[in-house]
């Protein structure tokens, strides 16, 4: 097995991190048929995600990752964090993929006539 950098056991770190913070990270590639996406924090369906374009270099990851550390501590100084740190979303902002796979049944479609 290949023995890490230094900035690759910081990217680990920061990594532990932000999970621990129940932030789901994920690299991807944010670049598709022209559109070009950007790295970073959003908060959609109750969870906060981290996404970081996989072709960037350890040194971008780390300072991404620093830089999204450093705004979800901001937010949660200034009481803005939609849901705190350790907190699992409530089932009612749960997608119906996550229901699926949590075990449970997904919710049915309403059909157009029902109100």
């Amino acid at each position: 097995m290949a023995k890490l950098t230094k900035g690759e056991k910081r990217l680990k770190e920061l990594e532990k991190q932000i999970k621990a913070r129940k932030v789901r990270l994920g690299y991807e590639r944010l670049q598709y048929a022209g559109l070009v996406l950007q790295s970073g924090l959003c908060w959609f369906k109750g969870t906060y995600y981290l996404f970081v374009d996989r072709r960037k270099k350890v040194a971008e990851r780390i300072d991404l990752l620093e830089g999204a550390l450093d705004e979800l501590d901001r937010l949660a100084a200034e009481g803005k964090l939609e849901r705190p740190f350790g907190e699992e979303a409530a089932p009612d902002q749960v997608s119906g993929d996550e229901r699926d796979r949590e075990g449970q049944p997904p919710e049915p479609a309403a059909s157009e006539g029902e109100p």
